[in-house]
């Protein structure tokens, strides 16, 4: 009975797929539409595809924050507060960090003047850095003012 089995199956060129990954790379493609649902589809081709159901599965779950999007990026505390916030205080704290950062003026567009002392303070450590080294240690330095 399986050797009329086995003939039959190589006289029909019929591929025997071990694997449900070989089925669902074989399988014909489904047509494109613009409301199509994957999770849906996974759930109806779940049973044909177990194992690659629990992967769709986890990789296609999205945590749901409780916290709406505004409110991550609010520096009000009574918007994001222990009760209501899903987000940890550390992540809050990096949004609120981006935002600022995002919002502020360019670096460059600072001025900085050194005062005496840190002019004085450098130039004494750049000296004390020369008096211990040794000639061939030393780089050739320039001096803006």
């Amino acid at each position: 009975m399986t050797e009329n089995w086995r003939k039959e199956t190589r006289a029909n060129d019929v591929v025997v797929l071990e694997h449900e990954i070989d089925r669902y790379i074989t399988d014909p493609i489904e047509d494109v539409v613009d409301e199509f649902d994957v999770l849906k589809w996974w759930k109806l081709n779940g049973v044909k595809y177990p194992g690659l159901a629990l992967i769709a599965k986890d990789v296609l779950a999205i945590p749901v924050s409780m916290v709406a999007s505004e409110s991550c990026f609010s520096t009000g505390g009574r918007v994001i507060n222990s009760f209501r916030a899903s987000l940890t205080p550390k992540i809050v704290e990096a949004l609120i960090c981006s935002q600022n950062w995002l919002r502020s003026d360019d670096i460059s567009s600072l001025q900085y003047e050194p005062t005496i002392q840190e002019i004085e303070f450098y130039e004494s450590i750049e000296l004390d850095i020369m008096s211990s080294s040794t000639p061939s240690t030393i780089a050739p330095t320039t001096f803006q003012c």
